[in-house]
């Protein structure tokens, strides 16, 4: 092991149970680290697709580390002895929480105290230009291999101010789009089953241009599991939101998200293609902002890049991924 490594406490390694035991614990540390996209690096994100977009669960094949208060949360996956986050489709996640510049460090010592040589490991999540990533390159001279490559990025709505203060930032044009826009009804589907609200949710994707073309992401049995298990997960906290328009008397849209502290997190917007030229999906996008707004939330991410996002967010937060082998 590199002799620059500091010294840490009891490096405690977890299985999977027992770190879906410490959820709670992980998500403090998750909520005080900045420089990550703070919900999808959280357990809920991670341990739905863990489980349904990349297979069962097992116990033999994770490096989950916690050490005060930082932690490593990794799975063997794909090929032995290379290590990937719970979620490793999007990387939208960050797998090294807690201190940014101690987390290098803690990886390396993990890597040398409980494993073989060489190990890859694969990092997403990593805001470009951080200080999370200026140490991980720091500690390049300790690679048997070090590669950078683009992750997804986020855009960010800042509600730090409110809504108000949010809508005054966007242009003239937007304002003016906003407020023409026609009335529709919006519903909070929070706190319905989880069943009807899959049931609602699934009869207006049905309804859209992208189920007719077949490519929406729902045709995906391993991507509709894995938006299942969010909702279940969500609900059984909480911190699902989820609301519903109607227009003549029949669900013509929907918007689906989490909370995570004081951040949401959107994960599906919709609208059944025959109300197109009602504005829904801006509606819906718009009640959400006041709502979260109203409830405390200050950071709304709206998910991957999306030309029609540039309107709505007050950022982009760019995020690379790390492939390191040690």
């Amino acid at each position: 092991m590199p002799s620059t490594v500091r010294q840490f406490a009891k490096l405690n390694r977890l299985t999977y149970s027992e770190f879906l035991e410490r959820s709670d614990e992980f998500s403090a540390s998750v909520s005080g680290m900045n420089e990550i996209a703070s919900f999808c690096s959280g357990p809920i994100w991670g341990n739905a697709a863990h489980e349904s977009l990349h297979g069962t669960a097992s116990e033999s094949n994770s490096l989950i580390i916690e050490s005060d208060g930082n932690w490593l949360v990794f799975v063997e996956r794909q090929q032995p002895r290379v290590f990937l986050p719970l979620e490793s489709g999007w990387l939208f996640g960050s797998p090294l929480i807690g201190d940014p510049d101690r987390l290098p460090e803690l990886l390396l010592k993990a890597a040398h105290e409980f494993l073989p040589s060489p190990v890859g490991f694969c990092i997403g999540g990593v805001r470009a230009e951080g200080r999370l990533h200026r140490g991980l390159r720091a500690r390049r001279e300790f690679c048997r291999q070090f590669k950078e490559f683009e992750a997804t990025d986020c855009m960010m709505i800042d509600l730090a101010d409110g809504f108000d203060a949010w809508l005054a930032r966007r242009s003239r044009k937007f304002r003016r789009t906003m407020r023409n826009l026609p009335e529709i009804e919006v519903h909070d589907g929070s706190k319905l089953d989880e069943d009807e609200a899959l049931e609602r949710m699934m009869a207006i994707q049905r309804q859209t241009y992208k189920w007719e073309s077949g490519e929406d992401i729902f045709q995906s049995g391993s991507h509709a599991a894995f938006y299942r298990s969010l909702l279940e997960k969500l609900q059984a906290r909480g911190e699902l939101r989820l609301l519903f328009a109607q227009c003549e008397n029949e669900d013509s849209g929907y918007i689906f998200g989490g909370v995570a502290g004081s951040v949401y997190r959107g994960f599906q917007m919709s609208y059944v293609e025959k109300f197109r030229d009602l504005g829904i999906g801006n509606s819906l996008q718009l009640e959400n902002l006041r709502r979260q707004s109203d409830a405390g939330i200050v950071e709304y991410d709206l998910g991957m890049h999306s030309p029609y996002k540039e309107r709505w967010a007050d950022r982009h937060d760019r995020y690379v991924a790390v492939f390191m082998v040690v």
